[in-house]
């Protein structure tokens, strides 16, 4: 029964099969999407789930690291990713669904350990710079000069950077400010915001229906954004003002 239940979800459904759910990789990303918290799961699970509810599907969200989830997905094992950026080389992997969402993007330093001001990838190209394997972030710092440090994930840059392994982190805002907070530690981060950007729910090329998989999650984003639902699941966790964001900011937490 277990192992029946596993090849259900890690194997996609053919065009003749009738939907009943849909499985979607999500990768660690407090608080859009939350490992192991079945009350708050985390704001872009429960925006999946109302938006496939529309189309009367359910939604699971196995937890994996980012390059694993990817692979996954990739290889048509699950029918897509929770939330991802864009990049050209993914449209080859993964169709793009309409906008999900908006994340703040910038720099971590230890407070007072970087005297310059940062707001641009040019601006670190004298320090070392963590980034999580595998997001686009990593390309990006490459591509702009920059000296790169990988990890699995921001607790592990947030360690590497507490012990001078590293300079700053280069991420998006959430997720760092969730694991620095979670931490015991006496040191402040300073953030130095260099972009803001959308980011999307993405559904594996490879898997059959992919196609009218996407559709029904597009109609499902449109329907919970007008009905107020969308809105009512970000204030749920304090994040409904992340779509409305203006000006860059810097600050010291």
């Amino acid at each position: 029964m277990v192992m029946a239940a596993f090849y259900a979800s890690t194997h996609p459904a053919h065009a003749d099969d009738t939907r009943r759910s849909v499985t979607m990789a999500c990768n660690p990303f407090p608080p859009s999407k939350i490992d192991e918290n079945i009350p708050l799961p985390g704001y872009d699970v429960e925006l999946l789930r109302a938006a496939f509810a529309v189309g009367n599907l359910a939604l699971e969200t196995p937890f994996y690291p980012w390059k694993r989830a990817y692979l996954l997905a990739e290889e048509g094992r699950v029918d897509g990713l929770c939330s991802c950026s864009y990049t050209v080389e993914r449209e080859r992997d993964m169709l793009y669904s309409t906008e999900l969402g908006r994340v703040r993007i910038g720099f971590f330093s230890i407070a007072g350990h970087i005297a310059q001001n940062i707001t641009s990838l040019a601006d670190a190209r004298d320090l070392r710079i963590g980034v999580v394997a595998g997001y686009n972030l990593e390309n990006a710092a490459e591509n702009a000069g920059l000296t790169v440090i990988t990890a699995n994930s921001e607790q592990v840059l947030l360690g590497m950077l507490y012990n001078n392994r590293i300079d700053m982190i280069y991420s998006f805002r959430e997720p760092v400010l969730v694991a620095h907070k979670k931490r015991d530690t006496l040191f402040s981060l300073q953030y130095h915001e260099v972009s803001q950007a959308p980011y999307y729910s993405c559904i594996s090329r490879r898997i059959d229906d992919a196609r009218s998989l996407l559709n029904i999650l597009n109609h499902g984003i449109s329907t919970i954004r007008a009905n107020g639902v969308y809105h009512s699941i970000l204030e749920k966790y304090g994040v409904a003002d992340i779509t409305d964001i203006k000006q860059p900011t810097a600050w010291i937490n």
